[in-house]
């Protein structure tokens, strides 16, 4: 099965591998669920690395009213807890802003309030920086080259890296958030993996955030020796806009906890 999101990969959560554990609770318009990963075995089987998962059901964000405060909240919340207290955030936007499908991680960024340039002055809010290194076939260079070399000159506590998923359902298309502290494979759900960006090959925390924008029609039709054809809902351009737009409000919350959403989102516009 080909799909970046673990709950997909949890078949059964009520007959759990040894050292996987599932929780899901309901929100007004959704669903946040967990699911942490703790043993080889676990990982083995649910084919997702050792970490935790936090997954948001949301309304599709086509729809107005999928950018609800709840889901706001729920959605810094689950970014919150897996940041380090302190030190810089790096705000990582992947993909290439000229497909719309994989546009995501570059819209997001845009909307991140950074305050790097401004610690002496609001010495309150956290200190973030934001960056897309756009994609290989532009620019030449690996996006692990690019954060690498921004890392080290930032020297950030942690990185949160945003990029368009895959999913194995259509029903999961653009109503559904992943948040993990496992890092991220840039391109795997679509047959076009790049060098990971994780904890090992970096050096720091990486929290990959993303919605699933594209499923592989072959797999879902059940031809197997089919080549991969990957598919995106018709609404894809609002998808991209109304998500990016949740998104940033989320990790905006999330960082600066001082403002209240509303002062974020005057920000953000």
């Amino acid at each position: 099965m080909r799909t970046d999101l673990a709950a997909e990969c949890l078949k059964d959560s009520s007959t759990l591998p040894e050292g996987v554990y599932y929780d899901s609770q309901p929100l007004k318009q959704g669903r946040i669920s967990v699911v942490e990963i703790h043993s080889d075995e676990g990982a083995r089987k649910i084919g997702k690395p050792k970490g935790v998962y936090v997954t948001l059901d949301t309304p599709p964000f086509w729809e107005e009213n999928s950018s609800a405060a709840e889901m706001v909240e729920a959605l810094a919340a689950g970014i919150k807890a897996l940041l380090p207290e302190k030190g810089t955030i790096l705000v990582v936007g992947l993909g290439n802003r000229e497909i719309t499908p994989d546009a995501l991680g570059p819209s997001v960024a845009e909307q991140i309030l950074v305050t790097r340039h401004l610690a002496d002055t609001f010495p309150d809010l956290r200190t973030v920086a934001a960056i897309t290194p756009n994609v290989l076939g532009k620019t030449g260079l690996e996006a692990i080259e690019t954060i690498r070399a921004v890392t080290e000159e930032v020297q950030p506590a942690a990185l949160i890296v945003i990029d368009a998923m895959a999913s194995a359902s259509i029903e999961r298309l653009g109503t559904t958030v992943q948040i993990a502290n496992t890092g991220i494979v840039p391109g795997s759900g679509v047959l076009n993996s790049r060098k990971e960006l994780n904890q090992q090959t970096l050096g720091i925390p990486v929290i990959a955030v993303g919605i699933p924008t594209v499923t592989d029609l072959s797999q879902l039709i059940g031809h197997e020796t089919a080549e991969p054809m990957m598919t995106t809902p018709r609404q894809i351009d609002l998808l991209i806009q109304r998500g990016a737009s949740f998104l940033a409000s989320g990790i905006n919350r999330a960082l600066h906890p001082s403002l209240t959403l509303e002062e974020l989102l005057l920000l953000q516009a």
